[in-house]
């Protein structure tokens, strides 16, 4: 079964999906990086879960979310992570980052392996009100 980004569960019915069947996309101002929303908008609307990956020297650019939280755990690699005005952190596998909306984030793989991230945004990216 392929699932799409954002689709619902068929008829309230549940799915089972395979992460290498979910189509991936890279963000805006994010380089080496591949995601694949585990779980979108249309599920319940109340949480997004993405899967990503960002290959060594990858980044996710500084950039901030008005009205979403979101909540970044680390499954493999190591990174580089700068939230607001502090100093960057080196992080790696089961560190747990939580980005209250508004804060400045950025950031990126170290290397030499890719970093591999769970992330879960809440409400959704682009329906909060």
């Amino acid at each position: 079964m392929t699932v799409m980004p954002n689709q619902s569960a068929s008829a309230g019915l549940g799915e089972i999906a395979r992460l290498r069947e979910l189509a991936s996309y890279s963000p805006p101002g994010h380089s080496g990086t591949l995601n694949r929303r585990l779980v979108g908008a249309g599920f319940n609307g109340r949480f997004e879960l993405v899967h990503g990956t960002l290959e060594p020297g990858g980044i996710a650019e500084r950039h901030k979310h008005e009205v979403e939280a979101q909540v970044v755990y680390v499954l493999a690699g190591r990174a580089r992570v700068s939230l607001g005005a502090a100093a960057p952190e080196e992080c790696g596998p089961e560190t747990v980052i939580r980005i209250p909306p508004g804060v400045e984030h950025e950031v990126v793989s170290l290397g030499p392996e890719a970093l591999e991230l769970l992330i879960v945004y809440s409400p959704p990216l682009g329906t909060g009100r």
